[in-house]
């Protein structure tokens, strides 16, 4: 496959990021599935994943907020 979002460094970060948010899974299942797959986008390791996340989380719901206003 020729597509970079699948090569096998991709896929271990994808693993790595969604491991590291495992914790969330209860409250924000789909969250962390669009997380980890933006993340791995944009990034080559799960440092600072966990605050990262936490800022992704709270623009949802601010998102969220605006929309129902």
């Amino acid at each position: 496959m020729d597509d970079p979002r699948y090569s096998d460094e991709k896929l271990m970060l994808r693993a790595e990021a969604f491991r590291a948010l495992t914790h969330h899974l209860t409250d924000h299942c789909r969250a962390v599935y669009e997380f980890c797959s933006d993340w791995v986008e944009t990034h080559d390791n799960i440092d600072n994943i966990e605050q990262n996340f936490q800022n992704y989380l709270r623009s949802v719901v601010e998102r969220s907020y605006a929309k129902s206003s």
